[in-house]
């Protein structure tokens, strides 16, 4: 609907058109020449709408006031409220490896969450106004000034979140269709491959692909900024004693409230299953893979076992005749070092 023409409107588009057909006049021309000259062209001779015509229009077809258009921008997908979902604080449990291989991130990276949650809270922030996430992280460079290693904070855009999400990353909210939360494990994951990519510009394939395999150690330090321990047998000793050594370590650790992963080395074989061309003992666990430690304790027996949550969430489904569909399984330690099917214990800083 267009605004009426008021008196008052009227009044001044005549008076500014008198008042050019004035100026017309003193400078020769008549008072005709000078109106159609107003009317058609405006003072200057231009095109119409800068005339008395143009005002007129302008008027007629002005916008009633209150009714100017706005550009409306739809509310960003994920926000704050979705990092963590109802717990409201990061868990192992919000963990699910899919297509993207870094176990060794996104396992140390439930561990931290479940162990030390302010970690995760203070490394992520939201910016409304933008809906971006940030995300503070550390790099292997130390300085000085303060002494420690390299922080770097990067953004995760929703459409970062989204390309994670279409990449089937370490997050449940790929595998959940419907559901926005908890989004923190891709919004850490997404950061993870952003701070390895030269060039956000061109996509983030380059960042996923170098973390594509790694150590826990470095994962460690990404999301920490401190070193880890690594606790492994000693070979001095036998496997029952070796077992017992790591037991009091780890047990320690996990009391003192320090993130602990597992990582794992393919089983060893005998010289003669090496002729004959068959493996070696099984243990039970994803080879080349690290785990999630939940806790170390004896059995009735007397054997130190220790309880792990792979990071595919949902199953530990091997083929070593251990197979679960449960994400947790307990393996006899003794029995790793003795196939040398683990590499190590990661630990990471208190909180």
């Amino acid at each position: 609907m267009t605004a009426p023409v008021s008196i008052s409107d009227v009044s001044n588009a005549l008076l500014n058109l008198f008042e050019l057909t004035d100026a017309k006049s003193k400078a020769g021309n008549s008072l005709v020449e000078s109106l159609v000259s107003s009317f058609a062209g405006g003072a200057d001779g231009d095109a119409p709408a800068k005339g008395v015509l143009g005002s007129l229009s302008a008027l007629s077809t002005a916008p009633t006031a209150g009714t100017a258009a706005t550009t409306t921008t739809p509310p960003p997908r994920f926000d704050a409220s979705d990092l963590y979902g109802v717990s409201g604080r990061p868990r192992e449990a919000d963990i699910q490896q899919d297509s993207v291989g870094d176990c060794y991130f996104v396992a140390v990276l439930g561990a931290v969450g479940e162990r030390t949650p302010d970690r995760i809270k203070n490394a992520i922030s939201y910016d409304a106004s933008t809906g971006t996430f940030n995300v503070k992280l550390y790099t292997n460079e130390f300085t000085w000034n303060p002494p420690g290693f390299k922080q770097v904070t990067i953004p995760v855009t929703q459409q970062d979140i989204l390309d994670n999400l279409t990449r089937r990353g370490g997050s449940i909210v790929d595998n959940n269709a419907g559901t926005d939360s908890p989004i923190w494990p891709a919004v850490m994951e997404t950061a993870f491959a952003k701070m390895n990519d030269g060039n956000w510009s061109d996509g983030l394939a380059q960042g996923y692909k170098a973390i594509d395999g790694g150590w826990a150690r470095d994962a460690m330090l990404a999301i920490t900024g401190k070193p880890a321990d690594e606790l492994r047998g000693m070979g001095l000793f036998d496997t029952e004693t070796q077992a017992e050594i790591l037991f009091m370590q780890v047990r320690e650790a996990i009391a003192d409230g320090r993130p602990v992963t597992l990582s794992t080395d393919p089983e060893a074989r005998t010289l003669a299953e090496i002729i004959q061309n068959k493996p070696g003992a099984q243990d039970g666990l994803v080879d080349d893979h690290v785990y999630m430690v939940d806790r170390v304790y004896k059995n009735s027996a007397g054997e130190v076992m220790v309880e792990l949550r792979n990071p595919w969430g949902n199953n530990n489904n091997v083929g070593e005749g251990r197979d679960t569909a449960n994400a947790t399984i307990s393996v006899k330690l003794e029995t790793l070092l003795e196939t040398k099917g683990i590499d190590c214990f990661t630990v990471g800083p208190r909180a």
